[in-house]
């Protein structure tokens, strides 16, 4: 039976006058006592008795007419909910964030989105940097916070720019490491080749794998054990939580070894306004924290 069958029902069961409802409703009255002759040969029963004082509704066309009100107030709260999540789906900012950046910055930044945008939802998604970018590249995310400096078409906004140290336990001298365990984590390719490349540029032999751990957090943690020593680039947010020594690593010219973050989006591609409103976020968050830090912006 369609829904403007039980529309008719519903109508007719408030109000019994074929003249009003048809009014109503938009439709010739044949039309309208077809319709009612198809319903109650679908059902196989009376739903109207015609006396000289109009229509008489049945027991099964009151109960026909009671049903009809529950199925429209039924059809209605799904259009409802249905559209509500939508809503809710296209709101949803799916991301991807390295994890150091997920762990010390992005929440910061979110809260900062959701003061301007309440309705905003947020999915993040949290990997190594070199898997975000493949996921970039083949659209599983739409942008994303990745610590290196990837080559693409993609577009990208300069986010920070960190030193890489040497975190020790005590204060040391460079020439002390080679005595000393190192200890290494899982981090993305680009970052484990700029750190072996400093410590082949300082010793002039490759750089050592004495314990590898998943996280840096661990790796942390060994050190502040009295473990060895990890190299690793630390975000400003980090200095000073840990009863740790930071000796920075740098070139031999004197210049700080260090690693961009960058955020990705894409160039042309078509995001949900949700997506498109956080990216114009981040530029502008970006741009007014460079304005009160005198430095400039990046876009690639």
């Amino acid at each position: 039976m369609k829904d403007s069958d039980w529309l008719i029902l519903s109508e007719l069961y408030k109000n019994p006058n074929m003249t009003k409802v048809d009014d109503l409703l938009h439709i010739t009255q044949p039309s309208m006592t077809k319709r009612l002759q198809h319903i109650e040969e679908e059902f196989g029963v009376t739903i109207v008795n015609r006396t000289s004082r109009g229509l008489i509704f049945t027991p099964e066309g009151e109960y026909l007419g009671h049903q009809a009100d529950i199925y429209l107030h039924f059809l209605d709260e799904t259009h409802r909910e249905l559209a509500r999540m939508k809503n809710i789906g296209d709101s949803v900012i799916h991301i991807g964030s390295s994890y150091t950046y997920s762990k010390y910055e992005l929440g910061e930044l979110m809260l900062r989105y959701r003061r301007q945008h309440p309705e905003g939802h947020f999915n993040v998604i949290t990997e190594s940097s070199d898997s975000l970018f493949r996921r970039m590249l083949d659209g599983t995310i739409h942008m994303a916070f990745i610590r290196g400096d990837y080559d693409s078409s993609l577009n990208k906004v300069l986010v920070s720019r960190n030193n890489a140290y040497v975190v020790t336990k005590e204060p040391i001298i460079l020439s002390d490491l080679k005595s000393m365990t190192r200890i290494g984590y899982s981090t993305n390719h680009q970052t484990q080749k700029q750190l072996d490349a400093w410590y082949t540029e300082q010793f002039e032999e490759p750089a050592p794998a004495n314990m590898s751990v998943g996280y840096i957090d661990v790796a942390w943690q060994l050190v502040e054990r009295g473990a060895g020593y990890v190299c690793c680039f630390v975000p400003e947010q980090y200095e000073g939580q840990k009863r740790l020594f930071l000796t920075p690593m740098c070139h031999r010219d004197g210049t700080p070894v260090s690693r961009n973050t960058w955020f990705f989006y894409p160039k042309s591609k078509r995001l949900p306004e949700a997506q498109v409103d956080f990216i114009r976020f981040v530029a502008q968050d970006l741009k007014e924290k460079r304005e009160s830090d005198g430095t400039q912006e990046v876009i690639v």
